[in-house]
């Protein structure tokens, strides 16, 4: 590891173990994109560690599927005996209970189970991967396999892009998460930008109205702290401008292929990076000019690449949801 007193301003960590996904999700900017598609090795995670400071997070996630990388229980064994804390993201479709198993074995601390929709024709037409009852019963694996164990130490959440669907369904979907045991519902809101503007998917999934918002999620409040388990949803009307986001301040994404950018949320190395860890150490990346300038037009709130993003304002999440919140692993 780095020398830590350069990078105590660096809490979290995103690195991408691949760019591979088994869905074509229509609102995911993968979909859209023409990177070339790969997989980080163990050997290249590994290198990726040693030239990393002591960082007190790690998620392993990017545009792809990170269990398409069968590398993934090793890689969160490795960055936990590194110290920090691992989480990952995952659509759960490949979540058999075998990688369940390896997973918690593995010592990870949590797994966000992106589902969106429990709706059947909805999930079919979003998703484009498999059958969200195929997925709820992945789910549900691994929910039996972590309270028949010892698995104090990984929390499990169902994670929601915030949608007309979804309010439709919130009830139910608090419910699921409750009856499975699992520790966290939480909703987010969808990053549009860098999307073409005729997606009709993309245009109905922004198309919340405001006040069954509010409706939909306070009652799903009250059912889930009733039920035990933490329900989580983003302010749609924020009208407090002062927030930043701390991605560029606290963290940084680094894709599969090693290059380093400052945004979980814009992570196309081809329209925004500050440099390959490949190819350079971190220090010169994180310290340098134009990553240094880039850090005060986000400041100043002049960036032109956030102007759309909804974590500008901390829209993106609750604030207890946000990345480099306490309950985030």
């Amino acid at each position: 590891m780095a020398n830590s007193l350069i990078w105590q301003n660096l809490l979290r960590v995103q690195i991408e173990p691949t760019n591979r996904c088994n869905f074509k999700c229509s609102y995911c900017r993968r979909t859209y994109w023409s990177r070339p598609n790969g997989d980080m090795s163990l050997e290249q995670f590994l290198l990726v560690l040693d030239k990393l400071p002591s960082v007190a997070r790690i998620h392993l996630q990017g545009v792809g599927e990170p269990l398409l990388n069968r590398d993934l229980p090793k890689m969160v064994r490795s960055a936990r005996s590194s110290g920090a804390r691992v989480g990952t993201s995952t659509n759960a479709s490949l979540l058999t209970r075998e990688a369940a198993a390896a997973l918690l074995d593995a010592g990870i601390n949590r797994i966000n189970l992106s589902i969106d929709t429990i709706d059947p024709l909805a999930f079919k037409r979003l998703r484009g991967g498999t059958k969200v009852e195929s997925v709820i019963n992945n789910i549900t694996a691994l929910a039996d396999i972590r309270s028949k164990s010892s698995y104090p130490d990984t929390d499990l959440a169902l994670v929601l892009v915030a949608s007309p669907s979804v309010l439709e369904k919130l009830q139910e979907i608090i419910h699921l998460g409750a009856n499975l045991g699992l520790d966290e519902v939480y909703m987010q809101n969808l990053n549009s930008s860098f999307f073409p503007s005729n997606n009709s998917d993309l245009q109905q999934l922004n198309n919340v109205d405001p006040e069954k918002y509010r409706e939909a999620t306070l009652a799903a409040g009250i059912t889930a702290e009733n039920l035990g388990i933490r329900f989580l949803a983003p302010d749609l009307d924020c009208t407090d401008h002062s927030y930043r986001c701390q991605w560029p301040f606290h963290g940084c994404n680094i894709t599969w292929d090693g290059f380093v950018s400052p945004c979980c949320l814009q992570p196309d190395p081809d329209l925004l990076n500050f440099g390959n860890l490949f190819e350079s150490d971190f220090e010169m990346i994180w310290q340098s000019s134009s990553y240094h300038d880039f850090r005060a037009r986000v400041k100043a709130d002049c960036e032109p690449i956030c102007v759309e993003c909804p974590a500008r304002y901390g829209r993106m999440w609750h604030p207890d949801a946000n990345p480099f919140a306490k309950h985030e692993s």
